[in-house]
């Protein structure tokens, strides 16, 4: 069955794909004693597109960098210094038991229930939002006849169901783009007037490169917009 256009931009897994990778990179972390999670972070990173993970994967692969330049550089018949010893320790337990607790909350199922306890009533809300639009982008991977059906990412129609504020970029009015989240009002009339030029999205990236917005318009718009195809036609009766 084939998946919207924009899916794979979105990098929007499966639940049981999310919680394998949260399974096997705790298991890594673990079973390697915190040597490995650098390797799991900077995975998360790439699959996410996160330079912040990416970061924090750089900053743990310092640390175990730094743990073996100590072992391979003391000499061996001394003991290491009482400065030494507690960096080892540092630095061992924050690539351990730090790094466990990191990639077990990068599962955001987890993170979201964890969150929730301390959430104000607009985070709530917020949070109600994201998860309709989970639920429409899985209705428009697994039944594709929902798109026309509940007008999914057609805020400019007039519809029953709830997509969680959800914008097909490809299809909706300019009043619409007007309203984009993350946005200046000289970036939306970029956004308007390229599409009108240059014709359809296929992906996050392409818009970003085509309208030249900076990465953190990106992120914003990266949860709400839809890159579908042209809707097919009506089938004719016989």
């Amino acid at each position: 069955m084939a998946q919207p256009a924009g899916a794979p931009a979105e990098r929007r897994a499966p639940g049981w794909v999310r919680l394998a990778a949260t399974v096997v990179g705790t298991a890594t972390v673990l079973v390697s004693f915190g040597s490995l999670t650098w390797a799991v972070v900077l995975g998360y990173a790439l699959w996410r597109r996160s330079w912040r993970l990416a970061l924090a994967g750089f900053g743990y692969f310092l640390l175990v960098l730094s743990v073996f330049v100590l072992a391979v550089s003391a000499p061996e018949n001394e003991e290491p210094t009482d400065a030494e010893a507690l960096y080892l320790i540092l630095a061992l337990g924050i690539c351990w038991l730090l790094g466990t607790a990191h990639v077990v909350l990068l599962n955001p199922t987890l993170w979201a229930a964890i969150g929730g306890l301390f959430w104000t009533g607009r985070q709530r809300t917020d949070e109600q939002r994201r998860l309709r639009r989970e639920q429409a982008r899985y209705l428009l991977h697994h039944y594709p006849a929902a798109r026309v059906d509940l007008r999914i990412g057609r805020p400019d129609l007039l519809r029953s169901y709830d997509d969680g504020g959800l914008v097909d970029v490809n299809a909706v009015p300019d009043p619409v783009l007007a309203t984009l989240p993350g946005l200046t009002v000289d970036q939306r009339r970029q956004l308007a007037v390229d599409r009108w030029l240059r014709g359809r999205y296929g992906s996050m990236e392409e818009l970003a490169a085509r309208c030249h917005l900076p990465p953190a318009a990106t992120e914003t718009l990266r949860d709400v917009l839809l890159f579908l195809p042209p809707e097919p036609p009506p089938v004719q009766p016989s």
